[in-house]
């Protein structure tokens, strides 16, 4: 199911960036809230909560996926991506600089100049 998680280097420098976003295999997405941390495996297959205790050990432990989800729907969703319907549709840097914004650019941008 979390093939697809999107930014997960941004994860560990979420505060940096903004609100982070999980994005599903199904086009669903999670937005953290603020405050709210999560840890993903290598492989994407496991997240993890962080737990540090007085003494300052630190414990991770298993979570399962959240069943909340706050996906927006959005005009582009029935198209395909990189199409000549798609390039006159999308909004590019919405929600800052995302995997639809590189494709914006490489296949709409470069194609106009």
């Amino acid at each position: 199911m979390f093939k697809s998680i999107f930014a997960i280097a941004a994860l560990f420098s979420a505060s940096a960036f903004g609100q982070t976003v999980i994005n599903f295999d199904d086009g669903s997405t999670y937005t953290l809230e603020d405050g709210q941390e999560i840890y993903i495996t290598n492989n994407g297959r496991a997240l993890f909560n962080r737990q540090i205790m007085k003494n300052k050990d630190t414990f991770f432990r298993a979570q399962q996926p959240w069943s909340k989800r706050d996906y927006v729907a959005q005009e582009t969703d029935d198209m395909e991506p990189g199409s000549e319907e798609w390039c006159e549709t999308y909004v590019p840097y919405q929600n800052g600089y995302t995997f639809n914004d590189q494709l914006w650019q490489r296949a709409c941008q470069d194609s106009d100049g």
